[in-house]
């Protein structure tokens, strides 16, 4: 598709050519010859570019710019400026403009100047779209009382630019929820680093985090910016630092003391801009009480900790996590569960938390695609993929039995629509049975 420009000018002569020779270049060209005319025609069209004359009758280009950028998704503007408008057109560039061209404009300037801007457009375009995605699965599903306090926790820490400590057990969302944090932050259009430290050799640490210099060692063939240098400006994340050897906490340290980083084989210092979140599964007080993880580093690393709670303490959220789970591996909607499977699926442990219920759905969506899955196919699934689950402590027969009539009544309401004579027909009880359980385990009565 051709990218699609708005000229607005009221010169005809100016809009005229200017159309022509975009169009010349591959471009749609539409003219306006006011800013109230400019303003409609942005309403019925998503315009890749506008050349914005800042002298215009009734209503400024200044006023147009200030409007435009209002919407959910201005388009880039071009200013086009007299020689007396330049202080204006410097006004123009505060308020979000790409550049502005001087009148005269020569058609070679023009169409450079497109050419950059556009280059641009796309680039935020891509950068949107690549935004809506990560948005998209960077979503934190649930309902239950334990996860609307993380909730709380992270729309307290998500604004301000303080250093953040994730903790939590494996498989619990960590990573998620300082993507969360960072997507919520003023930061969110700039740069998001993630460094899996373990992954980090000892001997590389220093390269691959603060960069190096061509020829600095043995194969250091090109520069290498590092990963602060990288992230400057935006946020990185130091996933499972607390696997960190302690000489690589030291030169850690250093940096967050100083805001600088000493990139290998040069001598000049770069000051870097970066928020830190940090995560690790690790219980880092008992780490310091064995001397393998440095206090001083711990305290720059805490300023804010966030404790990500397990899957057995919001077990609640097992079905919505389950549906999104379901619409992730099959689109389709071909694969579902019965309200005893999914009911059985909330009396399990989850020692590998979220992570180990997405792989359960992931399976059974390949192994019984397009059918609905019933107990016993569950059942079966579980065992062959090794999936046993291990009671926890005090959480005996009795109170799993209560956890899985719990969730078959909740699910099968749910797929009645509330109607509890349906439900009750459809789990064999007496009506007025059942409405006494809904009352008894708190569920809406409907």
């Amino acid at each position: 598709m051709r990218p699609r420009i708005l000229i607005i000018d009221d010169e005809p002569n100016i809009t005229s050519s200017f159309a022509s020779l975009l169009a010349d270049e591959g471009y749609s060209a539409d003219c306006a010859a006011d800013a109230e005319n400019g303003l409609k025609l942005c309403d019925g069209t998503a315009f890749d570019l506008i050349l914005l004359d800042l002298n215009l009758p009734r209503q400024s280009g200044i006023d147009f710019l200030k409007q435009i950028k209002r919407t959910a998704r201005p388009p880039l503007v071009l200013v086009i400026s007299g020689q007396t408008e330049i202080p204006v057109a410097l006004d123009a560039m505060k308020l979000g403009a790409v550049d502005y061209l001087e009148k005269p404009v020569s058609a070679e300037r023009l169409v450079s100047s497109v050419r950059a801007a556009l280059m641009l457009a796309k680039a935020e375009q891509q950068r949107a779209i690549m935004a809506d995605e990560v948005d998209a699965h960077s979503r934190i599903i649930g309902q239950s009382n334990a996860l609307d306090s993380l909730l709380g926790t992270i729309d307290q820490a998500a604004p301000t630019d303080v250093t953040v400590l994730i903790e939590g057990e494996n498989g619990t969302g960590k990573e998620l929820v300082a993507t969360r944090i960072h997507l919520e932050s003023k930061r969110r259009d700039r740069p998001f680093i993630k460094v899996n430290c373990p992954g980090v050799p000892e001997t590389l640490f220093e390269s691959e985090l603060f960069g190096h210099r061509k020829g600095a060692f043995t194969g250091a063939v090109r520069d290498f910016p590092g990963k602060f240098a990288l992230a400057d400006s935006g946020t990185i994340f130091l996933d499972e630092v607390g696997d960190l050897p302690l000489s690589c906490q030291a030169k850690l340290l250093r940096v967050l003391e100083t805001g600088e980083v000493e990139t290998l084989g040069d001598p000049e210092r770069r000051r870097v801009d970066v928020r830190v979140i940090a995560a690790t599964n690790r219980n880092l007080s008992k780490l310091i009480a064995e001397t393998k993880f440095r206090e001083d580093l711990y305290y720059r690393l805490s300023v804010f900790p966030v404790k990500v709670p397990p899957l057995r303490q919001r077990i609640d959220d097992v079905p919505l996590l389950v549906g999104e789970f379901l619409r992730r591996f099959d689109p389709s909607g071909g694969t579902t569960l019965s309200s005893e499977a999914l009911a059985y699926l909330t009396t399990l442990d989850y020692p590998g938390n979220v992570r180990q219920l997405k792989n359960i759905i992931e399976r059974l969506t390949i192994v019984c695609s397009g059918s609905t899955v019933v107990l016993d196919d569950l059942i079966l699934q579980l065992s062959a993929a090794g999936q046993a689950s291990v009671s926890p402590s005090g959480n005996g027969l009795n109170v799993r039995l209560r956890i899985f009539e719990k969730h078959l009544i909740q699910s099968t309401l749910a797929a009645c629509g509330g109607n509890i004579s349906e439900a009750a027909r459809l789990l064999e009880v007496d009506r007025a049975n059942l409405s006494r359980k809904i009352k008894e385990f708190g569920l809406k009565d409907s």
